[in-house]
This record gives structure tokens, C-alpha cells and sequence, in this order.
């Protein structure tokens, strides 16, 4: 067991600690857990109100910029570049897609595979909630959703 830390050591070590930060948050430090909820829920409406107005906004941009200019950037105010990026995604011939499914599967289970997992928390409408518990299942508005 290692000995205690003497008083000197403690203050030195304290000392050199960076400052403490602000709580960004401080509205929320005296709400119970029901008016967490309630705020959760404001937030996440909030949340996709503003992501249907980013996507009007992009599609207006989309026809004021030109491909090149997007692609090597246009200054904004503040010092953001607006840029257009690209992501390719594959869509496979159903055979293609049941072999490679196959193979995910018998990798994990002889171990060749390890699960990823990731935890969040997904805010639905009650209505939409029991739905789900029988079987339908309409899109839920998770805080791990992109295009929502």
C-alpha cells in the first residue's frame, strides 16, 4: 500500500489543478426528475424544429453555391467555412447482403467478432411508446439520429 500523501504534497497537488468550470447548465441543478423529463422533452422538439430548418436552409444553399465552391469551401461570418462533404453508402444485391449477414453471424458467434455497444436515450411520444409495445413501430426521436 502506498504511504498517505503528506499536507505539502496535497496543497502542491491541488494547486496545479486547472480551475474549475463553470456549470454551462445551472437551470437544471434544481429540477426533479419529472421536470428533467419535461425539459428533455422541450429540447428534443426544439432539437428537430431546428434540424427541418437546417435542412431548408442547406437546400437553399445547395442552389446559391456552386459544386466547387462547396467542395473547396465558402467563408462564413464568425470564421466558419460552409463546405460540402460526401459520404458513399453501398446498397447490395440480396444475395450479396446474406452472405455478408452470414458471415457477421458466424463471426460472432466463434468470437472473430466483438459487439460495440453504444448507449442512448430515446425520447418518444407516450402514444408512440405503447404502439411500439403491440407491434407498430413509427420513428422514434432518439439523440443519436441524424436526419429526423
Amino acid at each position: 500500500m502506498a504511504p498517505p500523501i503528506s499536507p505539502s504534497d496535497l496543497q502542491r497537488v491541488l494547486k496545479a489543478l486547472p480551475p474549475e468550470r463553470p456549470d454551462p447548465f445551472p437551470h437544471l441543478a434544481d429540477l426533479n426528475a419529472d421536470q428533467l423529463i419535461q425539459r428533455r422533452v422541450e429540447v428534443t422538439s426544439t432539437i428537430k424544429t431546428l434540424e427541418q430548418e437546417r435542412q431548408v436552409i442547406d437546400a437553399e444553399l445547395l442552389t446559391a453555391f456552386g459544386d466547387a465552391e462547396l467542395r473547396f469551401g465558402v467563408r462564413a461570418p464568425g470564421g466558419w467555412v460552409l463546405k460540402q462533404r460526401s459520404r458513399t453508402s453501398w446498397e447490395y444485391h440480396s444475395e450479396v447482403r446474406d452472405a455478408i449477414k452470414g458471415l457477421q453471424g458466424q463471426a460472432q458467434r466463434d468470437g472473430r467478432a466483438q459487439p460495440l455497444v453504444s448507449t442512448y436515450l430515446c425520447m418518444k411520444p407516450y402514444k408512440t411508446h405503447f404502439q411500439a409495445q403491440i407491434g407498430a413501430y413509427p420513428a422514434p426521436i432518439c439523440s443519436n439520429d441524424k436526419e429526423r
